[in-house]
């Protein structure tokens, strides 16, 4: 028995819900586990390992980009696992080229067993063979087949106006009580708020003014509605405050839902895990499919707010370019929201961009920030520099003990080379009666007794290689200074590289999140 432990991988996707309730419920996730379980445990040569559980759940098998999978195939190339057991073919992949792969040349070349209970394959009882490779087929050429029918019943509900996506807008609820589940019903509460944005874009307000009248009265935004209504696990974009932004606004007043037009359609998949637009002249739209929120004369009005902020966005954005390397990290400390550049000829700065809704009307110099920012990555990089010197001295010893080892080795693998030949030589002296079957026989047994030792030698020359390489490897991951050579400044690409984001607030105070800890460390 090794270190390394048994892999149950389970799997299940919408796919399974083509084949009825009961397939989908013999495919789930607690009958993958529990059918796993079972199997481990019947065969005492797989229980005496520990077994770790990787799953994807809601997820097709057509490729293998699966959060579940690539954590397993990647404690597989680590060597920490010894054995992979699944239900079936089908759960590890419908993919046949790639499951193939796997089974037949990546896992045997890895010494990694697969294990599949409901096809009755172990790859090392029998190897991978042709029915193997039909099976996989069979589940590739099914998935295909799957594909095309759920797309082309998906383009018959959208043109029935049946909607299959997750949350409806906000504003309605579905209709459960009549069976129709694709049919929108107005949530009071909701259709309330949805009418009041409508009106104030229609009265000439912006939506930065919007955004603000609904924050001060403390209207839950649509996530914050959600979350309490729906009872969800919703999770926030801003774990600070949840305000209502101008950009909410214009999609709400820009989205025809509201005037009772199922829209639909909007993307296609090119592949799986890929989608791509479809041009809004291919869109599915049908007038009339549900109760409207907003009179027809109402939303033309509220558009014109769009258009005129738009255009006055676009000169702004022109305006206001930001040149600042540090554009997109800094965040007003107070809601949490990013805080937009103003130019100016004098002091460039930063304010937060909520305004009214904030509270906190937080601005700062953006060239001070710059130099706050600069002044600490100098002091990283003198501390790198000195860091480094220490490593380089390491990273000398190793590599000369690297060369030792090498020597060594290279010195025993001939000497045990010469062990096996000086034994041929022998057995051709005893055959040629140069020597007697005596001296040949206890020659050869000195000659083997030396190999052993040299064997035994290189072993231990290996492991000592292995432990070095393994510290010249942490050695080289600590190191901090790759980022920082030839840096002179401040620059965009090396901002990205190392900050998370930077809070200000209304006191001085300033607090960067880094992404690398290890080396501020």
């Amino acid at each position: 028995m090794d270190d390394r432990y048994i892999a149950g991988y389970m799997r299940i996707s919408d796919d399974d819900e083509d084949l009825g309730e009961g397939k989908k419920e013999s495919n789930s996730i607690e009958n993958q586990r529990k059918l796993i379980e079972s199997y481990v445990e019947r065969h005492e040569e797989l229980s005496l390992y520990p077994l770790k559980e990787f799953a994807d759940d809601g997820v097709s098998g057509v490729n293998f980009n699966r959060p579940g999978v690539q954590r397993l195939l990647k404690e597989i190339k680590e060597n920490r696992i010894q054995c992979v057991v699944v239900k079936d073919l089908s759960r590890f992949g419908r993919n046949y080229i790639e499951a193939g792969d796997y089974i037949e040349q990546i896992f045997p070349f890895l010494g990694v067993r697969f294990i599949s209970i409901a096809d009755n394959f172990d790859s090392f009882k029998n190897p991978a063979g042709i029915e193997i490779g039909l099976k996989n087929l069979i589940h590739d050429l099914y998935s295909r087949d799957l594909s095309k029918k759920i797309k082309s019943t998906k383009a018959l509900m959208q043109k029935q106006g049946v909607y299959s996506g997750g949350g409806v807008p906000f504003g309605y609820i579905r209709d459960d009580g009549n069976g129709k589940t694709s049919d929108f019903i107005p949530d009071p509460e909701a259709a309330q708020v949805v009418r009041q944005i409508f009106t104030l874009a229609a009265d000439g307000n912006t939506t930065t003014k919007i955004a603000d009248i609904l924050n001060k009265k403390d209207i839950p935004t649509p996530g914050a509605y959600k979350r309490e209504h729906e009872k969800i696990r919703y999770q926030m974009k801003n774990d600070k405050r949840n305000l209502w932004t101008s950009s909410q606004i214009s999609l709400i007043i820009q989205n025809e839902v509201y005037l009772g037009t199922f829209v639909s359609h909007k993307l296609s998949t090119v592949k799986p895990g890929g989608v791509r637009k479809i041009q809004e002249s291919e869109y599915v739209k049908l007038e009339n499919h549900h109760d409207k929120l907003i009179e027809k004369e109402i939303f033309q009005k509220a558009q014109k707010v769009i258009s005129t902020g738009k255009k006055r966005k676009n000169r702004k954005d022109k305006e206001n370019k930001n040149p600042s390397p540090l554009r997109g990290k800094i965040k007003c400390g107070c809601c949490g929201y990013g805080m937009s550049f103003k130019p100016s000829v004098k002091k460039p700065y930063y304010y937060c961009r909520m305004g009214d809704s904030c509270g906190s009307h937080m601005r700062i110099d953006s060239n001070l920030m710059e130099n706050i920012v600069w002044d600490i990555l100098q002091k990283m990089i003198e501390v790198c520099h000195e860091k480094e010197k220490v490593m380089q001295g390491e990273q000398m010893q190793i590599l000369s003990a690297i060369s030792g080892i090498q020597e060594k080795k290279r010195a025993l693998e001939i000497r045990t080379e010469h062990c096996r030949i000086s034994r041929l030589e022998l057995y051709h002296q005893w055959k040629e009666g140069k020597i007697t079957k005596e001296e040949y026989i206890t020659r050869k047994r000195e000659s083997s007794s030396d190999e052993a030792e040299y064997q035994k030698e290189l072993e231990q020359l290996s492991q000592r290689l292995s432990d070095i390489l393994s510290l010249q490897k942490q050695i080289e991951q600590k190191s901090g200074l790759a980022m920082f050579v030839g840096v002179q400044n401040l620059t965009k690409e090396l901002a990205d590289e190392l900050i998370e984001r930077i809070e200000v607030y209304d006191n001085g105070r300033v607090e960067i999140k880094w992404k690398i800890k290890d080396v501020m460390e």
